[in-house]
């Protein structure tokens, strides 16, 4: 079998970073299913933990969700009591949002999974490299 050829990009650092971006996600996809969780639901539960309660426009302009898409996601969320909302008093015709003690031990159990989905994406390289990988990193997007 012949082998095929390299991407005319394969030597440059964006196309290398984006292959490992595909391979990240599709790792954490790949754990989150196999627990038979949506990624999307860690998205929404992290921004309500990390960033605090907010009303529904306001949680789906931080996540980067179509705001029709992101009801659904709550709804599925407040079904399984990882969110609770609420009625503004400053304006009854918009919800707050805020993560419930339920939906923080859910989150925490995500975060396990991202974890393991990082062992899995790190394990060609040693400590010292995933250190240096990381530093190296932090400072490309020193907003992260």
């Amino acid at each position: 079998m012949e082998k095929s050829p390299k991407h005319r990009l394969a030597d440059r650092v964006l196309w290398a970073l984006g292959r490992a971006s595909q391979q990240s996600h599709r790792l954490v996809r790949q754990h989150m299913t196999t627990a038979g969780i949506r990624t999307l639901h860690y998205h929404v539960l992290a921004s309500l933990a990390d960033d605090g309660e907010g009303a529904q426009a306001t949680l789906a302009d931080r996540i980067g969700l179509d705001r029709s898409d992101l009801v659904t996601l709550l709804d599925e969320l407040e079904e399984q009591k990882f969110l609770a909302r609420r009625v503004d008093p400053a304006d009854r015709r918009r919800k707050i949002v805020a993560i419930t003690p339920a939906g923080q031990r859910q989150l925490e159990v995500m975060d396990r999974l991202i974890y393991a989905a990082e062992a899995d994406l790190l394990k060609p390289l040693t400590a010292a490299e995933q250190k240096t990988l990381l530093s190296l990193l932090s400072r490309l997007a020193p907003d992260s």
